[in-house]
Parts: C-alpha cells; structure tokens; sequence
C-alpha cells in the first residue's frame, strides 16, 4: 500500500472516530440534561405539593378562625337586645341617603374618605361582588367602611357582611356575613391610637387611628348612633352644628365670620376635593359664599338673587384623578342680575347637590312669597268686610278675629282694637 493511501486511510479512520466521540458526547450531554430535567421538575412537583399542603392548611385554619368568629358574633345574649336597624327598608335606606346628602358629603374628601354610601355605591359594586360572592343584588346597598389593608364591613339591608385579615398570615381574610336581624351593635371605638369598628362587641377591623380621616370617625359614629337609636330625622341646626365639627379650628373661624346670628351652615366643600385647598365653598340656609385664602376674598350670592344655577363637564382635563376618584370635575355657573360666576373647583357630585339646595331654597322662597300674598289679601279681604251689618253677630266677629291673630294675620293691637268696637255694640 502505497504512502498516500495508507495516510488517507489514516485520516479516514482517525474522521471516524472523532464523529463517534462527538455522538458519544453529544449523548452523555443530553442524557444528563435530561436527567437534569427530571431532577427540577421532580423538585418542582414535590414544591408545589408542598404549597399545596400548606395553603389547603393555611385554608382550614382561616376556615376554623372564621367559624369562630361567626359563634361570637351569633352567641345569643338574655334578654334577648332589639336588632340595630328597627325600621323598614325603604325608610332606612331614604335616611342613608339624607343621612350622606346633608352629613357626610359636606367637608368630605371623597380621595381620602374610606367609606361608601348609598345612593353612590356603584363605583364600588363590582368590588363588592368579587369580595363577596353571596352578596345579592336585590340587597339595598346602606355603607361600606374598607381600611387600606383591605378589611371590609359593609351593612346592607339584609346582611351584613365582613372581610377581615387573618392574624396568623396578613395574606389571608376571614370572610363571613351575618343576618341583619341577628346584628344588635355597631360601634366605632377610635381610643389607644386604634380605629375599631365592632359588632355585637366584638372587634372584627382595627387599623391605626391616624390612617382614618376625622371626618370618617366622625360620620359613621354619627350614622351608626342615629340608625341604633331611631333618630333618623335630620334638622339644619343639627347639621349646621355637624359640618362645623368636621371642619379645622382655621377653617372654621374663617367660616364664622361669613355667618348673622340666625344663620346656619348647610352644606361645605373643598376645593378640588383636598382638605387643604386655598378654595372652597360655603352653603347656609341664606346664601352661597366662595372664598379664596390667598387673596382673602369672599364672594356672596343670596338665593333670591341668583336667577339660574347650572352645572355642565369641564373643560379642563383632569381624567385621571375623576377616575381615581370616581367623579367628573364640573364647571358651575351662577347667574345674577349683574355677573355670571363660574366656579371651576368641584366635582360632579358636589356641583348636583349645589343646584339641588339651591332649587330647594327657590321653592321655600316661592312658597314663603305665597303665604306673603295670601295672608295679605286674607287680610285686605277682611277689612273690605262690614263687620257692622245687622245681620253680623259681635261675637262671632271676635271669635273670626281671634283666629286671624292666631295665624298671625292681624297684630295683638289691631285684635284689641277691633273687640272693643264690637264689645260696645253689644
């Protein structure tokens, strides 16, 4: 054989057996991939049976916590207490939203508040249904209190409802409801730097007091208080008297200077929603005052000046925070005789309430001119009449003034003045 081909040969063969140890490489490498596989997945099977395990624990104990929690809550008391709501659904419910109109929506900051009211409890009903899943829509929605961990208490007229954090892991809630009939006491306890709301007297949220606003403390105790005891009946003294409460000592003298010793404060708001706006607007049962702390300036509209009051959308962009906050920014404008004022700092749910007081206090001021007139012309009437005629008994003429003096129709002085013409044609 010759040189030339014995070195082919040997190339050839050395070739060969290089391709053979590559394929030999090539599968002692996949091989151990493989088992390197097997091996991680065989690890992730027994990890995730593991989590498994310990969720399906972690379940029963929450499952065992809220059971205990539904005993407490359930254990009956001798004698047996009057249920917290002892009136009627529709009743109850027109309250809450009296109750929201002229107590909770004044000084409020629907950005910072951590309750939900009827009737604007459809921003948060897809929540509340993902939350509770037996929560029926055929419920009349009343309050919903949610802290920033979470934990829920929303009463509705049939149930009340709660989602509160587990003690042993913060991952986990107790979720329940209770039957409104076996719900005797709702309290808020905001003593010890904590915000407790109990039931039954026993403490289902707590969250530090400084995460809730006063003005959140102040209208659910208020709420709560008014639905426990009946007194559902809301007066504008006693409005007048709550709105100030909520209001800062600054704010608040600033607020008393707008006021005449009769006057009473009907409604308040903050500019753009923030409790620390320069702006904001003041309602009493007389007038509608904007003021401006910058410039110290106070702008007054008498209700039986303003000719119209109307409200439309913004101009002005601001889609983000309307659905953070989930309210459109509006435009109002108030028409007098002499100037149009368009005020450009509330939202959507402010401005309606506005131009309802306003029509509201345009009504008694219509009523108020009526009753004027016709007690005026009951009087005219009454002294166009010959009380003298023959046929005119005296007394009976007396027992007519008498009650026209009641009515307040005629003066003390005229009454006497008239009886003692009568008397002397006895």
């Amino acid at each position: 054989m010759s040189s030339l081909c014995k070195m082919e040969l040997y190339y050839s063969t050395k070739k060969e057996n290089i391709k053979m140890g590559l394929k030999d490489l090539f599968k002692d490498v996949t091989d151990l991939a493989k088992d390197s596989i097997d091996s991680i997945q065989a690890d992730l099977a027994l990890k995730k049976e593991e989590q498994e395990r310990l969720r399906a624990d972690m379940e029963q104990r929450v499952k065992s916590f809220t059971d205990t929690l539904m005993e407490q809550l359930l254990k009956p008391i001798e004698p047996a207490p009057n249920p917290f709501i002892n009136s009627s659904d529709d009743v109850i419910v027109s309250f809450t939203k009296n109750f929201f109109e002229k107590l909770l929506l004044p000084a409020n900051s629907s950005s910072a508040t951590k309750i939900d009211m009827h009737p604007y409890e459809d921003k948060v009903i897809k929540t509340v249904l993902k939350n509770f899943p037996t929560y029926s829509l055929q419920e009349k929605f009343l309050f919903q209190f949610k802290d920033s961990k979470g934990q829920i208490v929303l009463l509705t007229t049939n149930n009340l409802y709660f989602k509160v954090i587990f003690p042993e892991n913060h991952s986990f809630f107790a979720v329940g409801s209770v039957p409104k009939e076996k719900i005797y006491d709702i309290t808020i306890n905001s003593a010890d730097e904590q915000f407790k709301i109990l039931i039954n007297n026993i403490t289902l949220i707590t969250t530090p007091v400084d995460e809730v606003e006063k003005f959140d403390t102040l209208t659910l105790t208020e709420y709560l208080y008014r639905i426990k005891n009946n007194d559902l009946a809301i007066s504008d003294d006693q409005a007048n008297v709550f709105i100030q409460s909520k209001l800062d000592q600054t704010t608040s003298e600033i607020v008393k200077t707008f006021l005449t010793p009769d006057e009473k404060i009907i409604y308040f708001a903050w500019g753009l929603d923030n409790p620390g706006s320069k702006k904001f607007l003041t309602c009493t049962d007389k007038k509608i005052i904007l003021y401006d702390r910058d410039l110290s300036d106070k702008k007054c509209f008498d209700y039986d000046e303003i000719l119209s009051l109307t409200t439309k959308p913004s101009t002005v962009s601001f889609l983000d925070l309307s659905l953070t906050l989930g309210m459109n920014p509006n435009e109002t404008e108030i028409k007098t005789a002499d100037i149009i004022e368009t005020i450009s700092f509330l939202f959507s749910r402010e401005a309606e309430y506005l131009v309802q007081i306003y029509q509201e206090h345009k009504i008694k001021d219509s009523v108020k001119k009526d009753e004027e007139t016709s007690s005026k012309q009951q009087e005219e009437s009454f002294y166009t009449q010959q009380p003298s005629a023959p046929d005119e008994d005296p007394i009976a003429m007396i027992e007519k003034l008498s009650v026209l003096k009641e009515k307040g129709i005629i003066t003390e002085e005229e009454f006497n003045q008239k009886k003692q013409e009568l008397l002397a044609k006895l």
